[in-house]
């Protein structure tokens, strides 16, 4: 177990290196942002003067050295657009858009295995199976297509809801919505499938003849069975809901992380995009490899199957 937990962990970091080098290059290749801030130009000397400020004028490999260094000792840059050190602008953005985030969560799991189990336990019913239908036809629709007919509707036509900004819970109801559509319906197909599979399992039609209540059967046998999937699934929610928010974010205008990563790139900022997409990165890295953890505590086999427990 701690030599697989060992290797994940050499594994996530070298991930996290990856990432940060094809951010800090690909940032660079749209060009120098003072073109973009200035576009009738600068006095002669001025675009010299504010490269060297930044260090705009050296290398690729020389600015990726000097931003490691300095991101060791806890400086990670000043804008290029507000002129206020990266962590300032950053993280009140996050905890805007961990709110959202955590909220959609919670909707999609609870939602998501609640439909799941309907559709599992009682595939005859109409309503069940019409329910089964309507999440076949959400699950066509993109989250920008349907946060612009919900703006639609419940902002403009029937005025129920703010279509901009996060101040009330009223502003959440939206956002929430068009993140978790997603994940619902993928997480519903999930735990369906996987407790159909296991309540055709020997053990559970044995049980059952036995004289063991279904309803018993269920909650001690079959759903526990579901963990390790469902786990999975939602690991991939999250990813799902934190690449979500870049695009919800922008058409709701909420001041979260998302919103702002799409007006650095706009912008050109170099410091925001790089601790942005980093920043995000190595939240996904350690979220899936506590995932990994998870599993080998539900399933030890895990490490087992793989040879290097």
């Amino acid at each position: 177990m701690l030599r697989f937990l060992g290797s994940r962990a050499l594994v996530s970091a070298g991930t996290a290196l990856l990432v940060l080098i094809f951010v800090f290059v690909a940032a660079r290749v749209t060009g120098n942002p003072f073109d973009l801030m200035y576009p009738d130009g600068l006095e002669p000397g001025q675009l010299a003067q504010y490269n060297a400020k930044y260090g705009l004028d050296r290398s690729y490999p020389e600015q990726f050295l000097l931003y490691l260094r300095n991101a060791v000792t806890g400086d990670f840059g000043i804008s290029l657009v507000e002129r206020r050190p990266v962590p300032e602008i950053f993280f009140p953005r996050l905890a805007e858009t961990l709110k959202l985030g955590v909220f959609s969560l919670i909707f999609s799991v609870v939602v998501g295995v609640g439909v799941g189990m309907l559709l599992a336990l009682y595939p005859r019913q109409p309503l069940i199976r019409a329910l089964g239908h309507a999440m076949s036809l959400l699950y066509a629709v993109p989250g920008f297509v349907l946060s612009l007919v919900m703006i639609l509707i419940f902002g403009f036509v029937l005025n129920a809801l703010p279509t901009q900004g996060a101040s009330t819970p009223a502003h959440y109801l939206m956002p929430v919505v068009c993140l978790s559509v997603g994940s619902i319906v993928s997480l519903s197909r999930y735990v369906d499938n996987s407790m159909r599979e296991t309540l055709h399992q020997d053990f559970v039609v044995t049980a059952i003849s036995k004289g063991t209540g279904r309803r018993s059967v269920v909650w001690r046998h079959v759903f526990p069975n579901t963990g390790v999937p469902v786990i999975t699934q939602i690991g991939m929610i999250v990813v799902d809901i934190l690449s979500g928010t870049m695009v919800i974010e922008t058409i709701f205008s909420w001041p979260g992380m998302g919103n702002l990563l799409v007006t650095s790139v706009i912008n050109r900022d170099f410091p925001v995009i790089q601790f942005s997409v980093v920043t995000v990165s190595i939240i996904v890295i350690v979220l899936n490899y506590l995932l990994d953890v998870a599993y080998l505590l539900l399933d030890p086999r895990i490490g087992r199957t793989r040879g290097v427990a």
